[in-house]
């Protein structure tokens, strides 16, 4: 059985790490599994409880299950098409939860996969290469998800050039496995001009196998869409269609017509993560969040909302982005863990520091 500790990250871009991550039901550990009440414990004990909230669960809330919801009709729209799929962009500022969405909607998909099939790779998530210019280099991170580039032997064969084109290897295994979804993340480090020779693969794969790509990142409706726009002539393309339509107009009238093209900012759903809002009007989203993490806390003596009592103060702290929101919680956390007293204080929540703003003094 694995662990409840959630898996590295890092190796959720491997075949392998995916699947455990997808099948993998991730529960707080027992209490009569940890450490016993009164024992002293630093960071380098492995203790169950210490290593769970390290990395709390990530709290669903009803915008999440609305994606997923979204994204299951746009997808299952796409399995019954022989044409005219669909693709799909997660955009927001950075530190919203846009990867977490992205991997809930794969994982969610790949499950419902799996319900009827286990001999498929429904799913292949990938990352923005290093040199996103080079077609191969994104090939390569596909191949490497499905384990078709081994890790050298040895340093010499390290320092080996490492870049043979595994196109029709990768092509090959996604058909025979039936893949059906690509999450692109970090679309943010790719310019237009690097991304658009690579719609075209991603748009071969889609055309011949079935595969809808989710891009995924800071910007990344403003990317795929100048990208599409420049690696598929649409601004002639625009022009000449207008002519048609439109013979008798003047050039002027041609501009105008195009212009109003212009004000469409994306060709693809695209899916906005912001972050949590609070005021006195607008409670319920960061609320819904702080007691989804406190269902999740696992201490001997917390307090009764503790977390949500503080809902304020913690939006002042976070602005109400995700990725401060769950490192400042589960900090808070161990360290309330570690010095004993089995429960979030005030003091554990101003003592740590996640890198926005300092407080005002005067809070």
């Amino acid at each position: 059985m694995v662990r409840t500790t959630p898996v590295l990250p890092a190796w959720i871009f491997t075949s392998e790490g995916w699947n455990r991550y997808v099948r993998t039901e991730f529960k707080p550990p027992n209490l009569e599994d940890c450490a016993p009440a009164g024992m002293e414990l630093t960071d380098l004990d492995d203790d169950p409880r210490l290593a769970y909230h390290r990395h709390l669960l990530m709290v669903s809330t009803p915008f999440v299950e609305d994606c997923l919801l979204q994204a299951r009709r746009t997808f299952g729209i796409n399995g019954n098409r022989y044409e005219g799929l669909l693709d799909m962009v997660i955009d927001g500022p950075a530190g919203t939860g846009k990867t977490f969405l992205l991997r809930a909607i794969g994982r969610d998909f790949q499950q419902r996969i799996e319900k009827h099939f286990t001999d498929r790779i429904p799913v292949v998530h990938i990352t923005a290469p290093h040199e996103p210019e080079n077609k191969l280099n994104w090939v390569w991170e596909i191949a490497s998800f499905l384990a078709l580039t081994p890790e050298p032997k040895n340093e010499a064969e390290a320092r080996q050039p490492r870049r043979p084109d595994l196109t029709l290897a990768a092509h090959t295994l996604m058909e025979r496995m039936q893949t059906r979804m690509l999450l692109v993340d970090d679309i943010q480090r790719v310019s237009p001009e690097q991304l658009g020779p690579i719609l075209h693969y991603f748009d071969y794969l889609r055309t011949r196998l079935g595969i809808a790509t989710i891009f995924c990142g800071t910007g990344a409706a403003d990317i795929v869409h100048a990208a599409r726009t420049t690696i598929d002539r649409r601004n002639e393309a625009l022009w000449s269609a207008h002519q048609r339509l439109r013979p008798d107009a003047s050039s002027a009238q041609l501009r105008e017509a195009v212009a109003r093209e212009h004000q469409v900012r994306s060709l693809l759903p695209v899916t906005w993560v912001d972050p949590l809002p609070y005021s006195d009007d607008n409670q319920e989203a960061l609320l819904t969040v702080l007691k989804g993490y406190e269902k999740n806390l696992r201490m001997r003596k917390l307090s009764e909302n503790v977390l949500t009592r503080h809902a304020e103060y913690l939006h002042q702290r976070t602005g109400g982005y995700l990725l401060h929101l769950s490192h400042l919680i589960c900090r808070a956390a161990t360290d309330a863990i570690l010095d004993g007293t089995e429960d979030i204080t005030r003091h554990h929540l101003t003592a740590v520091r996640i890198g926005r703003e300092e407080i005002m003094s005067s809070y």
